[in-house]
């Protein structure tokens, strides 16, 4: 599914509609010192870094690591999570993005990696099956229409790195998220810790998910079940993001 997010004006409020998502949600600010929207979405949370008004317009780099979240097949015997990096999609119909699912299906775990690269917006392509536990590393570098989307698993060794092109792809964000595909329930994976992470904007700065050049917007899932992203300290560069029933 492309993404179908759009920052609207209604009644005199803001409201802001996410990425891959037809959800609503009144604007307000991020934590304390994050300039930014909060954005309600069916299908993650987390954070996302957005253009500010005087700066870069798009961004070059996202890069994350995590240890592989275990599901709880008992609690959701049917369920799909994902925790996923990329580009682009708050604001704009593309996506460019790596993640892994990891997924119950009548009480049975799986984990898969994938990528995901518009305009191939249908089902993500995937990858290899790494393991719960595992630690993980995953990107998505942009450069001139030409993207490097990666996932290294540095336990078992597996891992992918695909070269693709999209010349009208905007980069005009870049999203560090948890949740579950569209018109899908969230496996409980009971929490992912994600660190290292680094995004970099078109005019070579480099930083944490908030930074003085560019503004944060806050994602949050509703619903039953859902996920929720937890704080983000300084410098920006972790946050915890947690199942809830």
């Amino acid at each position: 599914m492309r993404g179908l997010s759009r920052l609207l004006a209604a009644a005199g409020a803001a409201v802001a509609v996410v990425a891959l998502s037809s959800g609503l949600a009144a604007a307000s600010p991020v934590t304390p010192g994050l300039a930014g929207l909060t954005i309600v979405s069916p299908i993650a949370s987390g954070y996302a870094a957005v253009p500010m008004p005087g700066g870069s317009p798009d961004f070059t780099h996202v890069q994350s690591a995590y240890q592989v979240p275990n599901v709880n097949c008992t609690t959701t015997p049917n369920g799909i999570a994902q925790t996923r990096e990329g580009l682009d999609g708050i604001g704009d119909d593309t996506v460019e993005r790596v993640g892994i699912s990891e997924a119950c299906k009548n009480g049975a775990p799986s984990y898969t990696a994938w990528y995901q690269m518009f305009p191939a917006m249908g089902s993500p392509a995937l990858t290899f099956h790494p393991s719960a536990g595992d630690d993980v590393m995953a990107s998505v570098t942009a450069a001139g229409g030409a993207y490097t989307l990666s996932i290294q698993d540095l336990t078992s060794g597996m891992g992918f790195t695909v070269n693709k092109s999209c010349p009208s792809c905007l980069n005009s964000s870049a999203q560090v998220t948890a949740g579950s595909p569209p018109g899908k329930a969230p496996a409980d994976f009971t929490s992912v810790h994600f660190t290292g992470i680094v995004v970099t904007d078109g005019a070579g700065v480099s930083g944490g998910l908030a930074n003085p050049a560019w503004h944060t917007d806050k994602l949050i899932q509703p619903g039953s079940p859902h996920t929720v992203a937890g704080a983000l300290p300084a410098p920006y560069s972790a946050f915890t993001d947690t199942w809830a029933p």
